[in-house]
């Protein structure tokens, strides 16, 4: 049965992965008839006149929810949404927030569950998780009601459009997502600098900005570049300084800095291809979905959750995944991939080499990423979780 109410078990609106679910799946929670229930959010949510519109009587219960949280156990009489750690883990100052039934939602990055976890999970009616590998890998721990609802994207702002010519005569190559070693932006400069050696109309452009960057120092494990981005006065990354320690010069690139969401649709319209050599994605990687959805022709690690997006025609996928946990020793870094130089350089050479080809797969893209906005998703969402209600 359909719920007509469900809680939403963490902060909406901040400037993360989930608080950006968050909002989506209020929204369309809200536009589908069912009351979402929102406990916690972020003061002044950007929201456009028309998401406003539709959140502001739910917004406007959000104080007395969370003052109820505040004074004791809640227990919503209606299915209540938790989201779950990397460990499959909820926060101790969560416990008390409960609905009628709990429903984990995951993301994770690592395959090493704790048994402990595992066996406080069972007590979830059902765990959705953000991607085909996620679920296979929680199956894998013995757990059962398992359903793979990855997130959506917003197709109103992401979409195809005309070229502006921001980055005329150049073979522009998009690089996003924050810096740091899972996402492989080592791998990006070191084949970029290949490929920039062959052709110098090309240029690499970066969306690298990352709020924590501290995380950025896991660079340091990586056998591509040298050493690790440092951290300017501003707390900011160097970008710039690191591309060119790496023997970029300066010429060769444009680094953006922190892109705001709205913005990043003029940036993927004018790129030529999008790279994302990314060695793990619990979800299915937001702004690799966003390129697509653009019509953006975009290069892809077959490994993890890219797996839910890579088809035949729709993309260029880098097939050969080295297994970074065994030749590692790190079993945290279990069902990783990492891609070779070797294959990225092939595949951008034949982007820039077959502009045809290159625009089918384009085209393609954006067909494929049509039944993926967030209208769909969460409608799956609530399907999934009508199962168990």
């Amino acid at each position: 049965m359909t719920p007509m109410r469900m809680g939403i078990g963490w902060q909406i609106g901040v400037p993360s992965g989930w608080g950006v679910y968050g909002v989506n799946l209020a929204l369309e929670l809200a536009r589908l008839g069912i009351e979402p229930e929102i406990f916690f959010a972020q003061p002044n949510i950007a929201l456009t006149p028309e998401q406003a519109h539709v959140l502001s009587s739910h917004l406007s219960r959000q104080p007395a929810n969370l003052a109820a949280f505040r004074a004791g156990p809640v227990r919503l009489g209606a299915p209540m949404l938790h989201a779950l750690g990397d460990k499959l883990d909820l926060p101790d100052q969560l416990a008390g927030l409960g609905g009628v039934p709990d429903i984990g939602i995951v993301f994770f990055e690592s395959t090493q569950i704790p048994p402990a976890n595992i066996e406080k999970a069972k007590r979830f009616a059902a765990i959705v998780a953000g991607s085909a590998w996620n679920a296979e890998v929680l199956q894998g721990h013995g757990l059962q009601s398992v359903r793979n609802c990855p997130q959506g994207v917003d197709l109103e702002l992401f979409k195809p459009g005309p070229k502006l010519g921001r980055f005329a005569s150049r073979f522009a190559v998009f690089s996003g997502g924050k810096l740091e070693y899972r996402k492989g932006q080592d791998l990006v400069v070191a084949a970029f600098k290949q490929f920039y050696q062959r052709h110098s109309d090309a240029l690499l452009v970066t969306a690298w900005h990352n709020p924590w960057p501290q995380a950025a120092k896991s660079l340091g494990m990586s056998t591509h570049t040298t050493s690790a981005p440092e951290t300017g006065a501003d707390g900011r990354l160097n970008v710039a300084a690191w591309l060119n320690a790496n023997g970029l010069p300066s010429e060769s690139f444009v680094d953006l800095g922190a892109l705001q969401n709205a913005q990043t649709p003029n940036v993927l319209r004018e790129v030529d291809v999008a790279l994302f050599p990314n060695r793990c994605e619990g979800g299915t990687n937001l702004v690799a979905m966003e390129a697509m959805a653009c019509g953006v022709t975009t290069i892809l690690s077959n490994n993890t959750g890219h797996h839910d997006l890579i088809r035949h025609d729709n993309c260029y996928a880098l097939d050969m995944q080295l297994p970074i946990g065994a030749l590692t020793g790190r079993k945290d870094l279990e069902g990783w991939g990492e891609s070779t130089i070797d294959e990225i350089v092939s595949k951008l050479e034949s982007a820039y080499a077959d502009r045809d080809d290159r625009l089918m797969r384009g085209v393609a893209a954006n067909n494929f990423m049509k039944d993926w906005g967030w209208s769909s998703q969460i409608g799956r969402l609530v399907a999934a979780i009508s199962e168990f209600t």
